[in-house]
């Protein structure tokens, strides 16, 4: 049998490992051999418009966007369950809200992602990518505070149902995670899924305010609330060589799950 050579393992993710840029990180990590499902799955069409997404924020200075392994780890628990219900807080230029769209197109799953920001610039940019992907039926851009508590009912109307899973990658805030946590952790059926990006102790200084960030705030939630939670490279503090990590994103991700025996509010059955 054949092997493929390195060319067509990586024909997609290889030319980005030549750029420097910061965003960039992934791709030039030692012993990646082959593209992440995210990146291979995609159609020609799909990969020609990442692609295109890539050079435009290049240009305007909008990296931000979380980076491949949770990507990854996103989508395989999506197409897994699978979950056809998803809310991300959170997303800045739109990179993640364009992959998981396609995977959700390819699951055939409409009316799927719904995707807050609080910023209306970013939220039109994203936007215009997605109706540029044609992702407009199974992806929803709004604008708005993902602390709201309007928020929660307005993705459940046009989701169909209360969110499977939450992707929260906003502000990274200490106090404004937890205002989070509390809101749509509640909203969540038994069984839901927090998925919360910038948990390890190395992103704690994304948090403006300088209280701790994702990292205080998911462990002292958890806490407080009992829910069982994995914190992937919680402990991880900024030099830690790149060859380490074996989750390989440094910014670390919380992962947290409703038991099953709670309903819709947090009330137990």
């Amino acid at each position: 049998m054949g092997t493929p050579t390195d060319d067509v393992e990586r024909r997609r993710s290889k030319p980005y490992a030549e750029r420097t840029g910061a965003r960039y990180w992934w791709y030039r990590r030692r012993g990646v051999a082959c593209d992440p499902p995210s990146l291979a799955l995609l159609t020609d069409e799909e990969w020609e418009l990442l692609e295109a997404w890539y050079d435009e924020t290049d240009s305007k200075g909008l990296a931000g966007e979380c980076g491949i392994p949770a990507i990854a780890l996103l989508e395989a628990l999506i197409v897994g369950g699978p979950i056809s219900r998803v809310v991300q807080l959170g997303h800045f230029a739109g990179f993640s809200a364009l992959l998981l769209g396609f995977a959700l197109r390819r699951m055939a799953c409409s009316r799927s992602l719904f995707s807050i920001d609080l910023d209306p610039g970013q939220s039109a940019f994203a936007e215009a990518w997605i109706v540029r992907a044609k992702l407009e039926d199974h992806v929803r851009i709004a604008t708005g505070d993902s602390r709201d508590v309007a928020m929660p009912r307005a993705a459940a109307d046009w989701l169909g149902g209360g969110a499977q899973l939450v992707f929260v990658d906003s502000s990274h805030r200490y106090g404004e995670t937890l205002e989070e946590l509390d809101l749509w952790y509640d909203q969540l059926a038994g069984g839901g899924l927090i998925l919360l990006h910038d948990a390890s102790i190395f992103a704690q200084n994304f948090d403006s305010t300088g209280q701790g960030g994702v990292h205080r705030a998911a462990r002292e939630w958890t806490a407080r609330r009992g829910v069982p939670a994995l914190l992937l490279n919680a402990d991880l503090v900024a030099g830690t060589a790149p060859e380490r990590l074996v989750y390989g994103d440094p910014c670390g991700l919380a992962i947290i799950q409703k038991p099953y025996g709670q309903e819709q509010g947090g009330r137990s059955s």
